[in-house]
Order: C-alpha cells, then structure tokens, then sequence
C-alpha cells in the first residue's frame, strides 16, 4: 500500500468537492434548464393554448399525509430546527444525508409545527427542475406577484429568481419555505454562480426560515450562509419503535432491535420492513412483488429472510399503487441509491458507480480511501475502460452521502494515544448489499470482480512489523469477505484474492489474531480447490493447513513430493519438512519430530537463511523440553541466545517471540525476560499495546516473575496492562475474565507484601471507572467488589467485606446470564463467615457452592476441602482457619 500512497500523492490535484466539481457540470445543466424553462407546461406536439387551459394541479402545500404517525430518533434535531422557525434565523437550513434516512419526514414535522404556529408554509420539489420553476411560480403568484411581472420573467425578460425572493422577503406575514429533494444542486444555482453564493433559488431570509432536504452534505457547496445539519441512521431502540408502529406486536422488542440493527437503523428500510409485517398481519399476503419470500409474520421470520433474500426483500414492502414514478423509485432500496449514481454519472463521473460495485465486493466495515480512489490503475498502470478519476469520484460519492470518511481509531486505556488507520470510507451496509446484488444480477459481474482483483494487489505491507499492522487490522475482514465470495471461474483474480490472503493471515500470526488467522486459512484451502496446484501459494496454505488440522498424512505427502521435485535443499522442501515435524510434534511424536528438525537445520547454515534457522532451533527447543532433554536443550537454547545476542533489531518479531518461548523452556528464564521485554517496548513504539500480542507476552513475561518471586515487578506489570484494558466495555480487545484474573492476582500479591493503602487505592479507582462505563451489572463490577470484600477480610473488616458482598450479590442478579459463575460469591460469602467463626452459617454457603459446582468435580472437591474446617469446628474439632 505504500507504492500506491505514494502514487496518489503524485496524481492527487486539488480536491474537486466544492466550486471546481460544480462547475463542471454547469454548461449542460444551463441548458437543460434553459429547455425547460421555454416548454415546462408543454408537451410533444401540445396546443400551447390548450395547455394553459388546463386545471393546474401542482400544490406548494407540504404533503402531510405522508408524515408517520410518530417520528422517532428527531428530537434533538427538531428541538434546534424549531427554535430556528422561533427565533427568526437568517441561515439556510440544510438537512442531509444518505437516501431513506428520513430527511423528508423530518421538514414535514417542522412544517406542521410551522403550520401550528400560524406562519405561512411553502413545500416546493427539486427533484427537476420543472417541478422547482412551477413551484416558484406559484408561491410568487400566491405572495401577490403581478402576472405581468411572471409573464417577464418566466419568459427570461427578467430574473424569476430575484422576483420570487423580493416577494418572499417582503411577506406580511412569517413563512416557511421547503425545497426538498435538492440533489442536484445545478437545479436551484442561478445562471452564473454556484448553488450556495445566495444568486440562486436557495437564499438566507430576515422574513422566514429556508429548510432543504438534500443527500448533499458538503458545506462548501451550500456556502456561508447555511447551516449544514445532518440526518443520520437511528438507534435500535428507536428503529424497534418504528418497527413496531408499522408492523403492531408481531414479536418481543428484542426482536424488533435485532432487525432494526441489521437494516443498519435506516429510517426508509425500517418503514419498509415494517409495512410488509403489518400487511401479513392484516392478511394480505406474505409476498408481494417479484420476491419469493417464505411466509413471515414476525420480526425474527423477517431478519432469517432478509438473510436469505438479501435487501431487494426490502421493496416488496412498498405499496404498489404509486406506480413507476420518481417519488416511488425514491421509496425503493432497489432504485433509491441508483437514482444518486445516475446523477453523478450524468454530472461526468461514471467511476462513481463503478466504484460502489467495487467496495460492495468486500465487506461493510471502513475501508481505505486510497485503495478505492487510486487501487483499480493497476501496478502495470491499466484502468478499467471509462476509468480516469476515482479520486474525484470518492469526493463526489461522499457529497451525496453514498460514502462517508471515517477515522479508524482504537483508543489506549487513558493515555489518549491511538491505533489510528489511514483515512478510510465506509457505506451503509445495506447500499453495499443492494450494489452486490446488482453485481450479481448483471452482465458486467466478471468485470467488477476483475477490478476488485487489482484492488487486493495494492494490499500490502511487512506483516511482521508493528507499524503496519494497522493497516492490516483493517483490511483482514475485506480480504476474508472477497474470499468468501469471489467467482471460481475466473482463476487470475482468484488468485490474487488468495495470495493477498496469505499475506493477511501472516500478519494475523505474527499479531496473535489466533481466531481470524483460523478462519482466513480454513477459507483459503477452500478457495485453492479451484487453483492449479503449481501455483506456490497453494502449496503453501495446504502445508500450513495440514500443519494446523495436524493431518500428518498429507503434511508428509506435501514434503515428499517437494522432495522428489526440487530436492532437498530447496527453500520450500525445507519449508514443508519444517512444517510436518510441526505436525508430527503436535501429535506427539516427538522422536520423529527431532529428527526431521535436525535435518532441516543440517541445511539451514547459511547466513540468507539465519532466521529460519532460529525459528526452526526455537520449536526443536521445546520438542527437546517436552522429551526432558533438558541438556540439550539448555544447549540449544544456549545456541539461540548466541546469535540473537548479536543484533536483535534485525530479526522480526514472529522469531523473537519463538525465540523467548524457548528460552525460557531452555531455563534461561532472565534472558527470556528480557527478550519480553523487549518485545514489548517495540510494541509500545509502534504504539500496539491492543494487539494480542502485546497482551499474550505480557501474561508470558507475568508468568516469569511470578515464578521468580518477583512480587512488585509483577504488581508493576499487572497494573500496566490494566490500565491499558480497563475500563473494559463491550468490544473490549481483554477478555473479562484474563482482567479479572489480573485483579485478583495483583491483590493477593499486595496483601502478601502488606501494601494494604495502595490495594485500596487502586481497586477503588479500578471500580469508578468500571461503574462509569458499564454501570453496576458485569462480570468486572462483581470481581471488584469481590476483591474489595477480600481487601477488607485480611483487615478483619467483615462489616465492609460483607457490604462489597451484598453489593456484588446485587450486581449478579441484574448481571446476564452466565456473566459470572454462580458458586463464585457463595464461596466468598462462606470464606467472610468462617473468618468470623460463624462456621454454622459458613456451611449453608459452602454448601450452596458445591451444589452450583455440580458439574465440576474438581471445583467440588476443593470447596469441600476447603469447607472441612468449619465442618470440624460445628463438630468440636479442632480447625484450620481459612
């Protein structure tokens, strides 16, 4: 990816969102407009005296009709946008977003609330612009204006728009004017100036308020006296009531929030939805349309279809009695978003579409700009035919809301610092499905996958070091979704996909990202069943694939073939022997696994392939370990230590990692700490302390200084990865109980070193924020609590142990099932009561610990281990105390 940054900064021009794009679609817009102005009223071979005879039937009344019953999710937005309409702002109000997000229904609302307020309120369409001159034309009629002067300026004797505007800021009475649908912007600018320079038909006013609705968001273009506002997706509460508005208790709200989170919260999907719940309900069908939906009549039927079908499903919710017209195609999924497409087209940027169908190849989640923008220019330098700008077709796509720019940052505990990926784009995932679907359903589906092919081939990037592993945290999920579905038939990009895959899992291995390294190889030896074996990257994942499901068989196969092909001292002989002694490891062979290890490091004495050799000496050390070797290992070991001694910097961090595995299996266990150490400063630079490598090496470099009695470095390195961790909410990169194991672990250490005052200290502030951020409920509350209990018992504090145990009880019952095990706080509760002596009361808690630990016999046995003292006391007997 470094090639193509660089070649983008080369070919970047000055960003053309704003004045520069908008002029270059001026000359054509003037004269369509110009048409239009001449022959609105007329039609094809139309008597022009007929024509003015006719009844008019266009309204500049706002369509109340269509505004739901309840609009959720607006408040705020309304709350600002009707003290505007009271305090009498000047400003342009521009309320902008994605296509169905609800842009209509929210000036609808403000209107009626105009309209309660006694002013005046105008509702004029921009979808073309014969729709904006008729609807002008009429609210300058409707303010007074002599016909006379209309004849004049609609024949183009004078200015329409300075006409219009002289009325309105001279109405009686207060008023507010709506403009809705305002996408092109050419529609509603004056002949000669941009849309937002106050020439054109969108003007600030002393006399009312001006509300657009626009999937134009870019305060550049709508100027200084605007006021961009926009109309985002809604929550899952909210998106559950409308669901639930439309569609009436068809299922629990549960439900109801989990189809609203996979329609991604947008207003227009979520009406659709819930139209179609509630027409099954009535008993009017369960499919409409071309769908062949199955019948469903709740909230959870719906989301399995939506699954099935994907988002066309979608439409047959919208009644059919609309017809084909434009105002229908917008209530759409299906057209509503290639109606925006068709205007950029028209506007000069065919790229625009082309690229959508890209992006919709890979996954829904933030995806790098520069690898839209510039990746489909091979590295050879072809394009697609008709592909000359994608930098400005990005620009455009986020002006009318397809796109939006997102900064992909992962902050770290409360340092501030970040995990920050390069500028990314990201779609609303259902605009990605309905372009995937019309990549599907059209004739050009080789072509997109072909080009999304050479977008994967800008992927790139040392996966062993650290400071490119944000960029790869970003494109793994891509890459595995383009794997998942990228067409067999076409075997050049398929192979691109996976070779770029490949690299991808190297750097989940090197990262630690154990869970997607998994899956990024079980889909790889999936997809290379249709490549020719003699491809190299298909050797390769079957190796690591064999190595990983430990198939000795065919892991033995793969290196005897090797062997007998290209002899064996070849790299990838070697390689394939290397990874059979893994397998024949795993499997417990270990003779056999020393042998073939020994024989590949026979081979590996060269200096071009040191690193191998340490990776390959590091797992013969642990194969020697589990063999009680312990000699030759020590030696062994002995022998690593000595040439990573030498220069540690060069070598990447995969070996160093393996490397400090085996030395501390060799027993040199300092050395093996300060290898951790090191790890973990050249993580701290590379600012990846969230990586799970970081968390894995720390808990390593834990376990060694708690085996060296080590107390305060250990208390010191707890504290250090907890204050990276927590507070810990959802999506958290540490697992719950790996932190509360920390806490614990990091108490009992302060209570063996009698630091008492810094314990307290730290769990109270451990607990504030923990409260701050998930509320009382949670398995890391109850811990908390638990160890504060703990704290206080060493003190002989049992009135504040047993309130943290009350408190941490209460916790547990609002907590979700299974958050926290159930036998946990009655051991506790029986450990505060035999400390005091009250061994009888102490018993029905143990006793109610054993019974929850019924499935774990282990778990039993040492609670009634630990219970037998106070057995022995109720008794008479002499007890231990606990």
């Amino acid at each position: 990816m470094e090639l193509l940054e660089a070649r983008a900064e080369r070919t970047s021009s000055t960003s053309r969102r704003g004045l520069a794009a908008w002029r270059g679609w001026r000359k054509a817009a003037d004269q369509e407009r110009g048409g239009e102005a001449r022959g609105a009223r007329q039609s094809a071979g139309e008597d022009p005296a007929a024509a003015a005879a006719r009844p008019g039937t266009y309204s500049v009344r706002p369509p109340y009709g269509e505004l739901p019953a309840r609009l959720h999710g607006r408040d705020g937005l309304l709350a600002d946008l009707e003290q505007a309409l009271a305090e009498g702002h000047e400003q342009v109000q521009v309320l902008h977003g994605l296509g169905g997000c609800g842009k209509t229904a929210t000036a609808l609302r403000l209107a009626r609330h105009a309209r309660d307020l006694g002013q005046q309120v105008f509702w004029v369409s921009a979808t073309t612009n014969e729709r904006l001159l008729t609807g002008m034309a009429q609210i300058a009629r409707e303010l007074g204006a002599p016909d006379d002067d209309l004849d004049h300026a609609w024949a183009g004797r004078s200015s329409a728009l300075d006409l219009v505007w002289r009325h309105l800021n001279r109405a009686g009475e207060r008023w507010l004017l709506v403009v809705d649908a305002v996408d092109d912007l050419s529609v509603v600018a004056s002949e000669h100036g941009p849309s937002g320079d106050g020439t054109g038909w969108i003007r600030p006013s002393r006399s009312g308020l001006t509300v657009v609705t626009s999937r134009v968001g870019n305060p550049l273009l709508w100027g200084t006296e605007s006021v961009c506002r926009v109309v985002d997706v809604l929550s899952a509460e909210d998106g559950a009531k409308v669901l639930i508005d439309l569609a009436g208790e068809v299922g629990p709200v549960e439900e109801a929030r989990a189809l609203a989170l996979r329609l991604g919260g947008l207003p227009l999907a979520l009406h659709l939805a819930g139209s179609y719940l509630g027409k099954v309900r009535r008993n009017l069908g369960s499919a409409f349309g071309a769908i062949r939906a199955r019948p469903v009549g709740d909230f959870t039927g719906y989301t399995a279809e939506l699954d099935r079908l994907g988002a066309p499903l979608l439409d047959a919710g919208e009644p059919l009695r609309f017809g084909t017209d434009a105002g229908r195609l917008r209530r759409l999924v299906s057209h509503t978003w290639e109606m925006s497409l068709d205007l950029l087209t028209q506007q000069g940027l065919p790229e625009a579409r082309l690229l959508m169908r890209v992006l919709s190849c890979f996954a829904p989640g933030p995806f790098p700009a520069v690898l839209l923008a510039h990746g489909l220019i091979t590295p050879e330098g072809k394009s697609p035919e008709g592909f000359q700008d994608g930098e400005a077709a990005v620009d455009a796509l986020v002006d009318v809301g397809l796109l939006r720019m997102v900064d992909v940052n992962v902050s770290i505990g409360e340092t501030g610092a970040a995990n920050a990926a390069d500028l990314c784009v990201a779609a609303h995932p259902l605009v990605l499905e309905m372009n995937a679907a019309q990549v599907r359903s059209g004739n050009g589906a080789a072509e997109i996958w072909r080009a999304a092919a050479d977008v994967t081939r800008w992927m790139g990037g040392d996966t062993h070091a650290p400071d490119q592993w944000r960029k790869w945290q970003v494109l793994v999920p891509h890459l595995l979704a383009a794997l998942h579905d990228a067409p067999s038939d076409d075997v050049d990009s398929l192979t691109w996909f996976v070779e770029a895959g490949w690299a991808a899992y190297s750097y989940c291995l090197a990262s630690n990202h154990r869970d997607q390294a998994r899956g990024l190889l079980t889909l790889m030896m999936e997809r290379t069943a249709a490549l020719p074996a003699s491809r190299p990257v298909v050797g390769a994942i079957r190796s690591q694939y064999y190595e990983a499901v430990s198939n000795v068989g065919e892991a033995r196969r793969l290196f005897e073939e090797s062997l007998a092909e290209r002899g064996p001292a070849d790299m990838t002989t070697l390689e394939f022997q290397f990874r059979w002694a893994r397998v024949l490891q795993s499997t417990g062979q270990l003779p056999a696994a020393e042998e073939q290890l020994c024989a590949v490091l026979d081979r590996l004495d060269s200096p071009a392939t040191a690193a191998k050799g340490l990776l390959v000496r590091a797992v013969l050390v642990h194969v020697l370990a589990e063999q009680q070797k312990d000699e030759r290992a020590a030696s062994e070991a002995q022998a690593l230590l000595s040439v990573v001694a030498s220069d540690p910097a060069e070598l990447d961090l995969t070996v160093l990692h393996h490397v400090g595995h085996a030395l501390a299996e060799g027993r040199h266990t300092d050395q093996a700490e300060s290898m951790y150490a090191m790890l973990l400063a050249r993580l701290d630079e590379a600012r990846e302390q969230l990586s799970p490598l970081y968390r894995d090496i720390s808990l390593q470099l834990l376990d060694l200084l708690m085996h060296g009695q080590r107390g305060r470095a250990a208390i010191a390195l707890i504290s250090r990865v907890l204050g990276l961790y927590m507070p810990a909410a959802n999506g958290s990169p540490a697992h719950p109980e790996m932190l509360a194991e920390l806490i614990q672990t990091r108490l009992g250490l302060q209570l063996e070193l009698e630091e008492h005052g810094d314990a307290e200290t730290e769990l109270r502030e451990l607990l504030r924020d923990q409260l701050r951020a998930t509320g009382e409920s949670g398995l890391l509350v109850i811990e908390l609590r638990i160890a504060s209990a703990r704290l206080f018992m060493a003190r002989r504090d049992f009135a504040q142990a047993r309130k943290q145990l009350e408190l941490a009880e209460e916790a547990a019952a609002s907590a979700a099932s299974g958050t926290v095990p159930r036998w946990t706080l009655p051991l506790w509760t029986a450990r505060c009561l035999c400390a005091q002596d009250r061994c009888a009361e102490a018993l029905s808690r143990y006793e109610q610990a054993v019974a929850l630990l019924a499935d774990d016999p282990d778990g039993m046995a040492c609670v009634m281990e630990e219970a037998a003292g106070c057995l022995a006391a109720t008794s008479g007997l002499p007890r231990r105390r606990v």
